[in-house]
């Protein structure tokens, strides 16, 4: 018999007929998208230049950095992973803008370096937002003389509050205009409303610090002027938990809360018994036993510090008990420590910290260079406005003491080498008695001295020793050329 044959004619009919054919695999669910792309063109982009990119993802109180840097031809490409949900971040190319990435978004970016805030544009998916918040941020965030505590002009604390209003009213209606104009995303709304509530709450706080810095005494306002302050929705985990949306507005706040309400016209904390309780029974109203009311009270020690090496110290020194009792933030307790340590050497009588840096015509300079003169010491930085409003004093100050052993020694903290020299040609800064030298991001001279505010003002004595941290500035006149001239006729620099 023919087996093969057999086995053939049973494969072919009746094995095949009885076998089904199974159902086609449904299509796969595309998976939701979790990343989101930049693209894009610097113009005048410099060598080594990067495009940054800041996040914090939900939930997370650290932020992280991601950084693609731009080729020759001025392009760049970086791609956001798990991007979850929306997410604020800050685009960072040489200056910083908040964007608002969702999974899926693909932008393509052109701006001019010279000009970032005012050249920015943005094409692609996620588009509408992000050219929106380039415009607010330009307009509104970033333009320091449209601020109602910038305009021109004496008001009242109620005239005041209407002018603020009116300048919120503004950016609602610019929010209106361009949610009109296609939907904007409601986290967005949310997070933009809340933004500007904080913002009025800080003008609001500004200018009490504004009368209170002026007047040497404090303002007098209506009980319900500050009511605002408890009711808004306030990161209870501290500064570094905020959306990167709001952190600057928040920071800002609380240093305006500090000098409004815990310190001196001076800016001074006072140096008595029951200061420290009083400072947690204020700070504890506002923001409940929180991690930001620690890090507000504990900055603000960490500041008096700084600012006031001999005077803040002893005030620093009467608060710590309570300090000990009230905070549980570790991190802060830690700061603290470090700041007492760092700031021991900076009292008067103290050998002044040495440093070296370069000045605008690309000479090194050393501070001990200039033993045996009087150092008058202006930590500045072009944009400061503070420090620009001293200009005219200080050349009134350097001509009284010109053909004198005083020398005006003048330490810019400008990033850019280029602001610095845009603001010396621009300002009646220079002159014969007059140095000007450049610390790139307050590194090394800025540092070594502890500088947190500016301008910050030192008198250094013929010794080479601190005569007088926390020196007064050249807009308080005699009280100004006064120590002057106690610093040449003495002897020796101490308490």
């Amino acid at each position: 018999m023919n087996y093969k044959l057999l086995v053939s004619v049973f494969l072919l009919s009746g094995c095949a007929a009885v076998r089904s054919t199974p159902p086609p695999t449904p299509a796969a669910a595309p998976k939701p998208a979790t990343t989101a792309v930049l693209r894009g063109t610097v113009l005048n982009a410099q060598p080594g230049d990067s495009v940054r990119l800041w996040r914090q993802q939900p939930g997370q109180l650290q932020r992280t950095a991601q950084a693609v840097a731009i080729a020759p031809d001025g392009t760049f490409r970086l791609r956001a992973e798990k991007v979850s949900d929306s997410l604020d971040v800050q685009f960072v190319v040489g200056n910083a803008l908040t964007l608002y990435l969702r999974a899926g978004d693909s932008l393509d970016v052109t701006v001019d370096r010279k000009n970032f805030y005012e050249t920015l544009r943005f094409r692609g998916r996620g588009a509408h937002v992000n050219n929106y918040l380039a415009r607010v941020q330009q307009h509104f965030d970033f333009d320091f003389d449209s601020l109602p505590e910038s305009q021109a002009g004496p008001a009242g604390p109620a005239e005041f509050a209407q002018r603020v209003d009116a300048y919120q009213q503004r950016q609602l209606d610019t929010l209106a205009a361009w949610q009109a104009r296609a939907p904007l995303p409601t986290p967005l709304l949310r997070l933009r409303r809340r933004v500007l509530a904080q913002q009025r709450v800080l003008s609001l706080l500004r200018y009490a610090g504004n009368v209170k810095g002026t007047t040497k005494q404090e303002p007098v306002l209506p009980a319900t002027y500050f009511g605002s302050v408890r009711e808004l929705h306030w990161p209870a985990e501290g500064v570094f938990a905020c959306r990167p949306a709001e952190m600057q507005t928040v920071a800002c706040m609380l240093g305006a809360y500090r000098y409004a309400f815990l310190v001196a016209p001076s800016g001074r904390l006072a140096a008595t018994p029951g200061t420290g309780e009083q400072l947690y029974a204020r700070t504890t109203a506002d923001f409940g036993e929180t991690t930001l009311r620690d890090q507000l009270v504990g900055d603000l020690l960490i500041n008096q510090l700084y600012d006031f090496p001999d005077e803040g110290r002893v005030a620093v020194q009467a608060a710590l008990p309570a300090f000990r009792r009230h905070n549980r933030d570790s991190t802060i307790a830690r700061n603290l420590r470090a700041a007492w340590r760092s700031t021991a050497g900076l009292q008067a009588g103290s050998l002044a910290p040495d440093f070296t840096l370069r000045d605008a015509s690309g000479k090194n300079v050393a501070l001990h260079s200039f033993r045996g003169k009087v150092v008058y010491l202006d930590f500045w930085y072009s944009s400061c406005a503070p420090c620009l409003a001293e200009a005219p004093a200080a050349a009134r100050l350097k001509k009284q003491f010109q053909g004198r052993d005083v020398v005006f020694l003048y330490v810019s903290v400008d990033r850019k080498a280029e602001d610095w020299h845009r603001a010396l040609a621009k300002y009646p800064l220079t002159g014969p008695t007059s140095v000007h030298l450049l610390d790139p991001g307050a590194t090394q001279a800025a540092a070594a001295y502890g500088v947190g505010g500016y301008p910050n003002y030192w008198v250094i004595g013929r010794d080479g020793r601190i005569y007088r941290s926390a020196a007064p500035r050249p807009s308080a006149g005699a009280e100004t050329v006064t120590l002057l001239e106690q610093a040449l006729t003495a002897t020796h620099s101490g308490r």
